[in-house]
């Protein structure tokens, strides 16, 4: 009798029935964060926690869950530790000190993280993390290659000690480990949104393949870097060109629309519609134009949570620069539910501030290739809306969806796709 494999949306509903019935802790107040580390013919496994999303930062208990696709059941549920004599075997290796101390710490997304004192120097601190979700070997390489090219004054780049042979055993045990220097400060996103506008100010002083960006160093010191598929946000690549790039990325929109629950009445209004469009005209209807875009290296989750404030000073990709939008907007707006908040008082002035530093891009944003690229981009990003709460009423419940009713309705209705929804101004 042959048995039929479990998909993987059958395995993530399983995952998250396990997480919520308080195998790892109680769910009370908390959501799940997971992301999927490793799929084989006979198993899915995710990196999982159950995480305080309105809580400030702190270490978050990780496990690696493993979903048996053949008989649909989750194995034991394994934590994402590291010994002591595992953090000094890494730390020896890295730097030739001795492990003094360790402790977790504030954790990076779908990472666990350790801040480390040594023997020799007590004034000196280190943080190790480990991580599934990058090719650490890459990261080392480029933040060596960035911190020789960027001056401190612009970027302070913490310094990094590789660890010999961490390429291969990441490979093998799918986690690697990046030891990097401490830097003392505050994550800016706990901060940003209590500035004043004045503090605010000061706050913010061609042909390139599209995916994620691998550095290699090789015998004589030489770094090279490569183009691979983009695994940040699974859209596959690389992408010769940036209509197949925002192709791929409004897509992936759809698929996360679909699978997105408590949000029927929105589905309702536009799944179809958006469904019909892209399956009879997306691949023709994006204009030429906006091929013209740069397509420059960025960091791929450079947002204030991933700036630290310091009074001492993950993924990169090649990709459009005004692929960044949404993370940019958040330093003008303030925080919300649905992801998208009311602009700060002063908003225009901010914006001038953080592109009047850097010239070319403002004048790439005066680019008809720009706004052409930033109607489609903006349709994929809010095209899956968030959940919104069943208790809100009148104006707070319109202005909840209105940015992504404004944004969806104004291709389909641009495109002639229909009349099912009504326009929101």
């Amino acid at each position: 009798m042959n048995l039929k494999l479990a998909t993987q949306d059958e395995g993530v509903s399983a995952l998250l029935a396990f997480v919520f019935s308080g195998a790892i802790g109680s769910p009370e107040g908390k959501g799940v964060s997971y992301a999927l580390a490793e799929a084989t013919a006979t198993s899915f496994s995710w990196v999982a926690a159950l995480e305080d999303m309105d809580g400030p930062p702190v270490p978050i208990d990780r496990y690696l869950i493993t979903f048996n696709r053949l008989h649909r059941e989750i194995l034991a549920p394994k934590p994402i530790v590291l010994s002591n004599r595992e953090l000094a075997d890494a730390v020896l290796a890295a730097t030739g000190q001795h492990l003094a101390s360790s402790a977790r710490f504030t954790d990076g997304a779908l990472s666990i993280s350790y801040k480390i004192t040594v023997q020799e120097h007590s004034d000196i601190a280190y943080i190790l993390q480990l991580c599934h979700h990058g090719r650490v070997a890459s990261m080392d390489s480029l933040i060596r290659l960035i911190s020789t090219t960027a001056s401190p004054q612009i970027l302070l780049v913490p310094a990094v000690y590789p660890i010999p042979g961490e390429m291969e055993r990441q490979e093998m045990s799918g986690m690697g480990r990046q030891i990097t220097q401490f830097i003392p400060g505050v994550i800016a996103s706990s901060v940003y949104p209590q500035l004043s506008h004045k503090e605010k100010l000061v706050f913010l002083p061609r042909p390139c393949l599209i995916g994620e960006v691998n550095a290699s160093q090789a015998e004589d010191g030489k770094i090279t870097l490569q183009i691979g598929p983009d695994r940040h946000h699974g859209l596959g690549g690389p992408f010769s060109s940036v209509r197949e790039y925002l192709g791929a990325y409004i897509r992936s929109s759809l698929d996360a629309l679909k699978k997105q629950q408590g949000i029927e009445e929105y589905k309702a209004q536009f799944l179809n519609r958006t469904e019909a469009f892209l399956n009879t005209r997306l691949d023709t209807a994006i204009p030429s134009i906006v091929e013209d875009i740069p397509v420059v290296a960025t960091h791929a989750d450079m947002g204030p949570h991933n700036v630290i404030l310091s009074s001492t000073g993950s993924f990169v990709s090649s990709a459009p620069y005004a692929s960044q939008h949404r993370i940019i907007e958040m330093l003008f707006r303030k925080p919300a539910d649905n992801g998208f908040g009311a602009e700060y008082e002063g908003a225009s002035e901010l914006r001038a501030a953080f592109w009047g530093a850097i010239p070319d891009w403002e004048r790439w944003n005066q680019s008809e290739a720009t706004r052409v690229f930033l109607e489609w981009f903006r349709f994929g990003l809010f095209m899956k809306p968030e959940w919104r709460p069943s208790d809100l009423t009148g104006e707070e419940k319109g202005d909840f969806w209105r940015e992504n009713i404004r944004a969806v309705e104004d291709i389909l209705t641009k495109y002639s796709i229909g009349d099912g929804a009504q326009r929101s101004d």
